[in-house]
Parts: structure tokens; sequence; C-alpha cells
């Protein structure tokens, strides 16, 4: 990871309780500190598995945040101004909607080889504990990466390379409104259906699955599921020549000629749903007392499930349950 640009901003209550802005007035020196912060950050977002991808709307590429994006990339502005203009921007929308948020906005330009990116994460803080040098405990602020914070990415070079492509991601926080506010605020439009993408994707993986001997296809189903969420961590497509290619035990060109002859010829580039993927591979459901997991190539074979009954019948119980079991009975 490289860092061109950061630069934070605050968001706080006035006297009033009305939303205000602290801004900054120059970028921060990369160092290691923000390094290992924009590190921290990237890695909390692309853990969550509810990121949206889509693109800018018309709306935005006049007068949103793809207007002063492109006012920074051609040179009409620095990275300070592109920052304030977007700040400014979020205030005016909790203003008219007269919704609550604190934190701290920070923004990022990231450099990776040819790729560059641009981050916008909107940060709050918690009270945590620390041991002082006198052995005492004491409270101290300490940033939030949990649910609280919201994040949005745009891919620049896929941007401006005018590809297509769903080049803008985001993950709002779970509380009420921010979803749309950071809508509001990217002009985000033409939001990909990753689960509809992933239903039709694993149906053509398991229909080729068919074409293998009995014995491959577990291996074959896993490979492609962790090439597949792999991708997803990076926030990244699936590209179905470099998926072919990562496959082992597997005839590369047939798979990949199968897919690009069954799947739309747009869909290349695939960008999926990280639990539809794991649920093809592993069935698990929890309920308050009960918990079940087990491997989808079991079912039929040491898993039977009888719809009419509701009833999971398992053959060969694992060798630590079925000591537990007889422990019990023998109680």
């Amino acid at each position: 990871m490289s860092i061109i640009h950061c630069i934070t901003h605050q968001l706080h209550p006035d006297e009033s309780g009305a939303p205000a802005l602290r801004l900054r007035d120059a970028e921060l020196a990369v160092d290691g500190a923000v390094e290992e912060l924009a590190a921290e950050l990237k890695r909390a977002y692309l853990g969550r598995i509810n990121r949206e991808h889509g693109r800018f709307s018309d709306a935005a590429r006049e007068s949103g945040m793809a207007h002063e994006l492109e006012r920074f990339v051609t040179g009409q502005q620095d990275f300070v101004a592109l920052s304030r203009q977007l700040a400014q921007q979020l205030l005016q929308q909790l203003q008219e909607q007269g919704a609550e948020l604190r934190g701290h906005l920070v923004l990022l330009l990231e450099q990776q080889h040819e790729q560059q990116a641009f981050y916008l994460f909107v940060v709050s803080q918690r009270v945590a504990s620390r041991i002082n040098d006198r052995q005492e405990i004491e409270p101290v602020l300490t940033l939030d990466f949990g649910a609280s914070m919201m994040a949005l990415k745009v891919d620049l070079t896929l941007w401006q390379g005018d590809e297509g492509g769903a080049y803008l991601s985001m993950s709002p926080s779970r509380a009420r409104g921010m979803a749309e506010l950071l809508e509001q605020l990217a002009g985000f439009s033409a939001g990909v259906d990753k689960a509809a993408a992933t239903r039709d994707f694993l149906e053509r993986i398991e229909t080729f699955s068919q074409q293998l001997p009995e014995e491959q296809v577990s291996d074959f189903r896993n490979q492609v599921v962790n090439y597949c969420v792999e991708q997803d961590r990076q926030d990244a497509p699936v590209a179905i020549n470099e998926l072919s290619q990562a496959l082992d035990g597997v005839d590369n060109a047939a798979f990949s000629n199968y897919l690009a002859d069954h799947l739309p010829a747009d869909e290349g580039r695939l960008l999926l749903d990280r639990k539809s993927l794991q649920r093809y591979v592993r069935f698990a459901g929890r309920e308050r007392d009960l918990a079940i997991s087990f491997s989808s190539n079991q079912l039929n074979k040491r898993v039977h499930y009888q719809p009419e009954t509701d009833t999971l019948s398992i053959t060969g119980l694992p060798k630590m349950l079925r000591s537990q079991l007889l422990g019990h009975g023998e109680e």
C-alpha cells in the first residue's frame, strides 16, 4: 500500500447541537502512523460483506463527488480543496436531513502500481482503557473500526479509463439513515445485484462440475469459492480467465470457454456475494439452543434432509460428538 495523500476533518455538534465541521488546513505528512491507520481502515472495510458496488449518477457528475474528483484528477483543485468540498457537502446533507453524525472524516489517495483509488471514511471514537506509567487504569479515546464506520471507495483508474464496470463501492454504518446519506454523498447509482450474479454464476459452476469425476467435484468447488472469496476480500472482481488459470485438476481452457458461452457477454468480470459463495460449499444455521454446520458435499451422503417432516438425519457422527453423547447417556 502506498498512500499519496491523506487528510482528516471532524464532524461535531456545535453549542446548539447542530452539526458543524472542524476543517484541517493542510494534508497530513505520510509517515508510518498514517500508513498504519490507512491499513486498519482498509482492513475493516474489506472485512465487511455488505459492500455495495455501482457507479456515479449523472447528477453526481454535474455537481457531486464525481464532479469534485474530476476537478482534482485534472489539476483544477488540490487534495485539500477536494476534501473540504466533500466535507461541506456531507455537512449540508446532515443539516438538510436533521441527522446527527459525529466522528472524523479520513480521506486517502492510494497508489498501487498503475492503480489509483480514492477512499473516504467516517470513523467515530470509543472509550477504551489503558494502564499508564503509574500502573493505573485510565480511559483513553480510540478509533472505532466496527459497525459505526462508514466508507466510500472510487477506483479512479477504472473510472477514468472509461471501461465501464462498478468503480464505486460503499459500506454505510447500521445507524438509521446512514445508507441514504452515503448514497447521496457519493451520487451512487446503478447498483450491482451481487446475490443474483452469484446465483447465476454458481449454477454454471454446478453444471460444469457434473462433467468432472465425482472425486474431483468437492475440490473443484472449494477452489472456485476460495478464489472468489479472496477476490471479494480485496474488493476486486472475479475475472473468468484469471479464475480458470487458478484452478488445478481442471481443463482450464474448457472451463473458461464454458463460462464464456453460458454467461452474458459483458460479464467477463464478476462482483460476487461472499455469503452466497460460502453457503455453496457449506450449509450452516443457528437458533438459540441449536447450531448446525456441514460441508455441502455431505448432503445426501452422510447427511439427509426430509422436507416433508423437516428432519435432518446424520449417519456417522464425528468422534468428538459421539463420545460426548455416549458419555451423557452414561450419566
